[in-house]
């Protein structure tokens, strides 16, 4: 008696485990939301505390991840905004300069890292350390500069995880206070010297962390658990309203709309498992000529049921028309879930255009066209996220100044280059280059402006072209080439020809005279 309860026991635990695997199966990975339409009091979404933000954050970090409207919407704002980093050189000398040429790309990688967390979390916290480098260290990043043994440079550049900062108001609250929640696996790595919770070990980056943040360090072994990060003028936020310390995350007004589109999906997931689930259903007898519990009736049931599940055993010999052969008792049916909720495409219609309204970000630029051609300009549809992408610009460039005056002054370098994004340019190019020319010959336009939209230098294209200058000159080489009729020049024997703007204007208006002529 005892062991057939075990048995029913372990059975039971055997069917429950089954269909909590089913249910895991069907759901996935996707978490579970509430819905997102019901209003409660406490439900209006300001982010007044730590733990509102950290929320937030978490729904936003998922969304980009796995929704494809918030993923390619952020990564075209980031792709577009950062696009390229224009250094000129402010009366740098040319090695000098070449330092802060090596240092563009590190520095636009850190540039597209501070737009991608001030799109999806709206805080960022930038961590840069200054180093002195070797010769070595800096041919190995590409600068190329000479007479210098050593450099100060930036180390590292990175930014923080804004789910570990927590944001205090202060009297000044312009000026917020920002604290460090360190996580407990870096605490472990600190206080045991370079070593992991799982045993392993990095000895260098601990070697790192203890020369680049001493005082860090040293509160940690002295107990401390949240500290006052300092340098906190960098810090970035992005829309802070007067309710409380913390940014608004870019996507937080798509929250809501993105999850009711996960709960449509999560139905139509488990509509169309049901559908890879057909019911094949076997009936034998009918009112006319009832099943009976004969042996004959049994063994004809259960020959038809070995008939079917050995079908399915053998799956390498199944074929696409199956044989089956019964009297006119025996009726087949294929059982299907209802699939006009999972084939109806509008029920996404309303809430992607939710999303998109949420974003602020034009279809045109997403997919390449309208929802019905001819309704819109990309002219105007481009204003929007031209303007969401000149504002984070412009507060990262001041940080990427901040590198570069830093780099200048500790290393006495004789002036600060200058540094900007190249323009943003999404209109036709033909019509706006069309535009620069028309105000640049009628004098609206300075030489300078006209080169900035082509990716160009004035400053530096002027010094370009009077080294090219004096290289002609010395090479007696005209500046202009021939046109169809100019003069055919004529030979000079000192060199060039006497047409050639760059020669002598005294050779170049002698001619032989007959001293016969002359007299007369």
């Amino acid at each position: 008696m005892a062991k057939n309860k075990t048995k029913d026991e372990k059975d039971e635990k055997d069917f429950k485990k089954f269909l909590l695997a089913k249910s895991a199966l069907l759901a996935g990975d996707m978490p579970q939301y509430e819905n997102p339409w019901l209003y409660k009091e406490n439900y209006t979404l300001r982010i007044n505390d730590f733990d509102d933000f950290r929320t937030i954050v978490k729904d936003c970090r998922f969304f980009y991840r796995r929704d494809a409207l918030a993923s390619t919407t952020i990564n075209k704002l980031v792709d577009i905004g950062i696009n390229d980093l224009l250094i000129t050189k402010n009366g740098l000398p040319d090695n000098e300069f070449r330092v802060f040429e090596g240092l563009k790309y590190k520095l636009l990688s850190f540039a597209e890292d501070m737009a991608l967390e001030f799109l999806i979390s709206g805080l960022v916290f930038p961590e840069i350390k200054f180093a002195t480098q070797t010769k070595e260290q800096i041919k190995d990043m590409g600068i190329t500069v000479k007479k210098k043994d050593s450099l100060i440079l930036p180390a590292t550049m990175w930014v923080r995880d804004p789910n570990s900062i927590k944001i205090k108001d202060s009297i000044l609250t312009d000026i917020p206070s920002y604290f460090l929640e360190i996580p407990e696996e870096m605490i472990f790595f600190i206080l045991n010297e370079g070593t992991y919770n799982d045993g392993t070990q990095d000895l260098e980056l601990y070697a790192k962390i203890l020369a680049y943040y001493p005082e860090f360090v040293a509160q940690i072994r002295a107990g401390k658990r949240e500290v006052l990060l300092k340098k906190s003028e960098n810090a970035i936020r992005r829309r802070v309203l007067t309710d409380g310390p913390y940014p608004t995350p870019y996507l937080m007004a798509a929250i809501d709309p993105l999850k009711h589109k996960r709960t449509l999906r999560r139905m139509d997931y488990s509509v169309a498992t049901k559908v890879l689930s057909a019911i094949l259903h076997v009936k034998i007898g009918s009112d006319e000529f009832p099943m009976t519990e004969g042996e004959e009736d049994l063994a004809r049931m259960a020959d038809l049921k070995n008939t079917l599940l050995w079908r399915n055993v053998r799956t390498e010999t199944i074929e696409n028309i199956f044989q089956l052969f019964t009297d006119h008792t025996v009726e087949m049916n294929w059982v299907f879930p209802d699939t006009e909720a999972l084939l109806n495409e509008g029920k996404y219609k309303d809430i992607n255009e939710d999303i998109i309204f949420a974003l602020g970000f034009p279809r045109t630029l997403i997919v390449g066209e309208s929802e019905r051609s001819g309704t819109s300009n990309p002219e105007y549809a481009a204003m929007s996220p031209v303007k969401t992408m000149e504002n984070f610009r412009e507060k990262i460039l001041e940080v990427l100044k901040y590198v570069v005056t830093e780099v200048s002054e500790r290393n006495k370098f004789k002036a600060v280059p200058n540094i900007v994004f190249a323009p943003i340019n999404l209109h036709d190019f033909k019509t706006y280059v069309e535009g620069l020319d028309k105000l640049f010959q009628s004098g609206a336009l300075s030489r300078e402006d006209y080169a900035k939209p082509f990716g160009f230098e004035f400053s530096d294209q002027f010094e370009k072209r009077m080294k090219e200058q004096k290289e002609l000159e010395k090479a007696g080489v005209s500046e202009y080439g021939a046109s169809p009729f100019s003069k055919k020049p004529e030979v000079n024997p000192n060199g060039g020809n006497t047409a050639d703007n760059n020669t002598d204007p005294k050779k170049a208006n002698t001619t032989k005279v007959d001293k016969n002529e002359s007299k007369k």
